[in-house]
Protein backbone atom coordinates (compact mmCIF):
# COMPACT_ATOMS: atom_id res chain seq x y z
CA UNK A 1 0.00 0.00 0.00
CA UNK A 2 1.12 3.63 -1.06
CA UNK A 3 1.66 5.84 1.72
CA UNK A 4 -0.34 9.08 1.94
CA UNK A 5 1.77 11.56 -0.88
CA UNK A 6 3.18 9.02 -2.51
CA UNK A 7 2.59 9.13 -6.62
CA UNK A 8 0.36 6.34 -7.37
CA UNK A 9 1.82 4.39 -10.94
CA UNK A 10 -0.12 5.55 -13.90
CA UNK A 11 -0.30 2.18 -15.99
CA UNK A 12 -2.05 1.46 -18.76
CA UNK A 13 -4.61 -1.68 -18.25
CA UNK A 14 -7.15 -3.74 -19.93
CA UNK A 15 -10.67 -2.70 -18.96
CA UNK A 16 -13.61 -5.41 -19.63
CA UNK A 17 -14.16 -4.33 -23.36
CA UNK A 18 -11.07 -5.52 -24.51
CA UNK A 19 -9.35 -1.84 -24.64
CA UNK A 20 -6.96 -0.40 -22.29
CA UNK A 21 -7.38 2.63 -19.88
CA UNK A 22 -4.80 5.17 -18.35
CA UNK A 23 -5.10 5.28 -14.50
CA UNK A 24 -4.59 9.44 -15.05
CA UNK A 25 -7.71 9.23 -16.97
CA UNK A 26 -9.57 8.86 -13.68
CA UNK A 27 -8.21 10.80 -11.19
CA UNK A 28 -7.91 13.80 -13.89
CA UNK A 29 -11.77 14.50 -13.67
CA UNK A 30 -10.75 14.86 -9.93
CA UNK A 31 -10.28 13.02 -6.83
CA UNK A 32 -10.75 8.66 -7.65
CA UNK A 33 -10.44 5.54 -5.12
CA UNK A 34 -8.85 2.94 -6.96
CA UNK A 35 -9.73 -0.10 -5.16
CA UNK A 36 -7.54 -3.41 -6.03
CA UNK A 37 -9.24 -6.88 -5.33
CA UNK A 38 -9.74 -9.84 -6.25
CA UNK A 39 -12.84 -12.13 -7.43
CA UNK A 40 -12.33 -14.95 -4.79
CA UNK A 41 -11.53 -13.14 -1.88
CA UNK A 42 -14.97 -12.65 0.69
CA UNK A 43 -13.78 -9.28 1.67
CA UNK A 44 -13.58 -7.79 -1.93
CA UNK A 45 -16.68 -9.21 -2.69
CA UNK A 46 -17.86 -7.68 0.70
CA UNK A 47 -17.04 -4.30 -0.40
CA UNK A 48 -17.32 -3.83 -4.14
CA UNK A 49 -21.47 -3.81 -3.71
CA UNK A 50 -20.56 -0.11 -1.47
CA UNK A 51 -18.33 0.59 -3.94
CA UNK A 52 -21.13 0.06 -6.67
CA UNK A 53 -23.63 2.05 -3.98
CA UNK A 54 -20.91 5.30 -3.91
CA UNK A 55 -20.25 5.14 -7.61
CA UNK A 56 -24.17 5.32 -8.50
CA UNK A 57 -24.38 8.38 -6.06
CA UNK A 58 -21.20 10.14 -7.41
CA UNK A 59 -21.51 9.17 -10.75
CA UNK A 60 -17.69 9.40 -10.75
CA UNK A 61 -14.68 8.42 -8.70
CA UNK A 62 -14.40 4.80 -8.03
CA UNK A 63 -12.68 2.50 -10.12
CA UNK A 64 -11.59 -0.94 -9.34
CA UNK A 65 -8.92 -2.97 -10.40
CA UNK A 66 -9.06 -6.82 -10.10
CA UNK A 67 -6.16 -9.13 -10.21
CA UNK A 68 -8.47 -11.54 -12.64
CA UNK A 69 -8.63 -12.71 -16.31
CA UNK A 70 -11.43 -11.03 -18.37
CA UNK A 71 -14.08 -13.98 -17.77
CA UNK A 72 -13.21 -14.11 -14.20
CA UNK A 73 -13.76 -10.26 -14.18
CA UNK A 74 -16.80 -10.24 -16.18
CA UNK A 75 -18.72 -13.12 -13.96
CA UNK A 76 -17.97 -11.05 -10.90
CA UNK A 77 -19.23 -7.84 -12.30
CA UNK A 78 -22.37 -9.95 -13.69
CA UNK A 79 -22.86 -11.74 -10.51
CA UNK A 80 -22.78 -8.17 -8.25
CA UNK A 81 -24.52 -5.66 -10.65
CA UNK A 82 -21.39 -4.05 -11.34
CA UNK A 83 -21.10 -1.05 -13.71
CA UNK A 84 -18.44 0.93 -12.27
CA UNK A 85 -15.15 0.94 -14.23
CA UNK A 86 -13.19 -2.39 -14.03
CA UNK A 87 -9.64 -2.51 -15.22
CA UNK A 88 -7.75 -5.67 -14.75
CA UNK A 89 -3.71 -5.97 -13.45
CA UNK A 90 -3.16 -9.55 -15.13
CA UNK A 91 -0.88 -11.83 -14.17
CA UNK A 92 2.21 -11.51 -12.61
CA UNK A 93 -0.01 -8.78 -11.71
CA UNK A 94 2.78 -6.19 -11.84
CA UNK A 95 0.66 -2.71 -10.71
CA UNK A 96 0.00 -5.02 -7.48
CA UNK A 97 3.63 -5.74 -7.25
CA UNK A 98 4.61 -2.37 -7.26
CA UNK A 99 2.46 -1.11 -5.02
CA UNK A 100 3.79 -3.69 -2.72
CA UNK A 101 0.33 -5.27 -2.07
CA UNK A 102 -0.33 -7.16 1.79
CA UNK A 103 -4.35 -7.66 0.97
CA UNK A 104 -6.76 -6.92 -0.75
CA UNK A 105 -9.36 -5.42 -1.29
CA UNK A 106 -6.67 -2.37 -0.85
CA UNK A 107 -8.09 1.44 -1.65
CA UNK A 108 -6.00 4.69 -2.67
CA UNK A 109 -8.01 8.01 -2.82
CA UNK A 110 -5.70 9.59 -5.73
CA UNK A 111 -6.00 13.30 -6.61
CA UNK A 112 -5.99 15.08 -9.46
CA UNK A 113 -2.26 15.61 -9.38
CA UNK A 114 -1.99 11.70 -9.05
CA UNK A 115 -0.83 11.59 -5.48
CA UNK A 116 -2.35 9.38 -2.63
CA UNK A 117 -4.49 11.26 -0.60
CA UNK A 118 -5.96 8.74 1.55
CA UNK A 119 -5.22 4.56 1.45
CA UNK A 120 -7.12 1.32 3.41
CA UNK A 121 -6.62 -2.17 3.57
CA UNK A 122 -9.47 -4.57 4.23
CA UNK A 123 -13.12 -3.45 4.77
CA UNK A 124 -13.55 -0.44 7.15
CA UNK A 125 -16.79 1.18 7.54
CA UNK A 126 -15.27 4.46 9.03
CA UNK A 127 -12.81 4.30 5.89
CA UNK A 128 -15.38 4.16 3.19
CA UNK A 129 -17.43 6.43 4.55
CA UNK A 130 -14.55 9.35 4.73
CA UNK A 131 -13.52 8.56 1.05
CA UNK A 132 -17.55 8.64 0.49
CA UNK A 133 -16.76 12.37 1.89
CA UNK A 134 -14.04 12.91 0.12
CA UNK A 135 -15.67 12.03 -3.26
CA UNK A 136 -18.45 14.43 -2.18
CA UNK A 137 -21.42 12.17 -1.26
CA UNK A 138 -24.03 13.62 0.46
CA UNK A 139 -25.61 11.57 3.38
CA UNK A 140 -24.16 7.94 4.47
CA UNK A 141 -22.97 5.22 2.26
CA UNK A 142 -24.35 3.01 4.72
CA UNK A 143 -27.63 2.87 6.23
CA UNK A 144 -28.22 2.86 9.90
CA UNK A 145 -29.73 -0.85 10.00
CA UNK A 146 -27.46 -2.34 7.59
CA UNK A 147 -26.25 -5.42 9.00
CA UNK A 148 -22.43 -6.57 8.54
CA UNK A 149 -19.09 -6.05 10.15
CA UNK A 150 -17.58 -2.60 10.46
CA UNK A 151 -14.39 -4.28 9.79
CA UNK A 152 -13.20 -7.11 8.03
CA UNK A 153 -9.19 -7.43 7.11
CA UNK A 154 -8.88 -8.76 3.75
Amino acid sequence: MLAVGAAFPDRVLPDLGGGAQRLSEAWSRGPTLLVLGHADCGTTRLALPYLQRLHARTGTGVAVILQDDPPTARSLAAELGLTLPIRLDLEPFPLSAELALESVPTQHLVGRDGRVLRASQGFNRDDLEAFARELGLAGPLFGADEAGPRHRPG
